[in-house]
C-alpha cells in the first residue's frame, strides 16, 4: 500500500468502511429532536415574554420604584402644587414680601398665577380651609394691584 495520496476520478467506485464506535458501551448517544409540526406556534416564546414583562413590572414598581427628589416645582402633580401655593401664601400673609412670592410661584410655571391662586383660593374655601383660603385670596389681590399698578409697587 502507498502512501501517496491520490485523487479519485468521477467514474472509480468508493466503498465504504464501518470502523466500531468507540465510545464506550455504557454511553448512550440521544437522537435530535424531531423538528416540530410546521403549524404548530411556539407558545413558550409567547409564554416567556409576557412571564417577563410582568416580573420587570413588579420589580419597576414595588421592589425598586423611581424615587423623584430635587425636583422643580413645575414638574409635582396638581394636589402638591396646590399645597406649594398654600405654603407660598402662608409665608407672603407672615413677611409682606410680595417679590419673594412672585418668584416662588413663577417656579410653579402658571399661565395665570392671580387665577390659579383664585381658584384655589375657592376650593379650599368651600372644603371648610378659611384660614388658608384667605391666605391665598390676599395673596391674589396684591398680585393683581401689582399687575395693574406697576409704578405704586415700585415706589417706596
Amino acid at each position: 500500500m502507498s502512501s501517496e495520496w491520490r485523487k479519485l476520478e468521477d467514474s472509480q467506485e468508493t466503498r465504504q468502511i464501518r470502523v466500531a464506535d468507540p465510545r464506550p458501551p455504557h454511553v448512550k448517544v440521544s437522537q435530535p429532536a424531531e423538528p416540530a409540526e410546521p403549524g404548530l406556534f411556539p407558545w413558550y416564546l409567547l409564554t416567556g415574554l409576557i412571564l417577563g414583562f410582568l416580573l420587570g413590572l413588579l420589580y419597576a414598581w414595588w421592589v425598586n420604584p423611581v424615587v423623584y427628589s430635587d425636583t422643580e416645582p413645575a414638574t409635582l402633580r396638581a394636589d402638591y402644587k396646590d399645597l406649594y401655593r398654600a405654603t407660598i401664601a402662608q409665608a407672603y400673609a407672615a413677611t409682606g414680601d410680595l417679590a419673594r412670592a412672585e418668584s416662588r410661584l413663577a417656579l410653579l410655571r402658571d399661565e395665570d398665577a392671580v387665577f390659579a391662586l383664585g381658584t384655589q383660593a375657592q376650593q379650599m374655601l368651600a372644603a371648610g380651609e378659611a384660614e388658608d383660603a384667605r391666605a391665598l385670596a390676599l395673596l391674589a389681590a396684591a398680585l393683581q394691584a401689582e399687575a395693574e399698578n406697576p409704578l405704586e409697587a415700585d415706589s417706596p
